[in-house]
């Protein structure tokens, strides 16, 4: 099924994606899975090993991770001894956050938020399950997504916007996809203006990374092997394999 007809009917009741702040993420999750497969027989279906997958055509798992990692690898792990395995991750490129105001519901208008992200953002996330990365049953598949991000005026500071709470991210439009199998997919996650070798900050500065980000891709491009480093006095200098 093409994306944009299963956004329109998860969007108009077709799929029932809940409530505002009861499930945050689920008509993104919603949407996914009805564009990965749009069969409804292949959706939640439970597995030998006590697990439910998001989609199971009968051969292949496909779990749908559209927020944090940490908890996933032991279920990723029960998976990839029994099955070939696609984990999708939905990553950012364009957002517009529109705030809500918890009383009265009223909804203010989406306001483009100035940061476009990029397949590197998936590290912070990928560094949870880093020593299955590579698994001859494992296949990351990367998902850009223009969204807009509903957020609760429920915070203390800034009109209450800070410390808000997220209700809801509504997908806009499918960017571009990234699959992560082998050595080659993950070299391509490299900035091409590397200069060689190069030190974390440079990475950084060539990836726009900062933060966990950027230790987290550092790693796993390491873990991989598509970089290898050493030590140069106080800083690790970073090779291109």
């Amino acid at each position: 099924m093409e994306f944009d007809e299963a956004l329109a009917l998860v969007r108009e009741g077709g799929v029932r994606p809940g409530g505002i702040g009861i499930l945050s993420e689920k008509t993104l999750h919603a949407t996914l899975k009805l564009w990965l497969d749009d069969d409804p027989a292949h959706h939640e279906v439970p597995l030998p090993q006590g697990s439910v997958a998001d989609i199971f055509d009968g051969e292949r798992v496909t779990e749908i991770q559209t927020a944090n990692f940490s908890g996933f690898r032991k279920k990723l792990e029960k998976l990839l001894d029994a099955y070939p395995v696609t984990v999708v991750h939905p990553l950012v490129r364009v957002k517009w956050v529109s705030w809500i105001d918890p009383e009265t519901g009223e909804i203010e208008k989406p306001r483009r938020s100035g940061r476009r992200g990029s397949f590197t953002d998936a590290g912070k996330q990928l560094i949870y399950v880093l020593p299955l990365l590579g698994h001859r049953n494992l296949t990351i598949k990367l998902v850009m997504l223009d969204v807009e991000e509903q957020r609760l005026l429920d915070g203390w500071g800034n009109g209450g916007k800070r410390g808000s709470h997220r209700a809801e991210r509504l997908p806009l439009a499918l960017g571009e996809t990234v699959t992560l199998k082998d050595f080659t997919d993950y070299a391509a996650l490299l900035p091409s203006d590397l200069p060689m070798p190069f030190t974390a900050a440079e990475f950084g500065k060539a990836a726009r990374l900062q933060g966990r980000n950027l230790q987290g891709t550092l790693k796993i491009l390491l873990s991989v092997g598509v970089l290898r480093r050493e030590k140069d006095g106080q800083k690790y200098q970073y090779y291109r394999v």
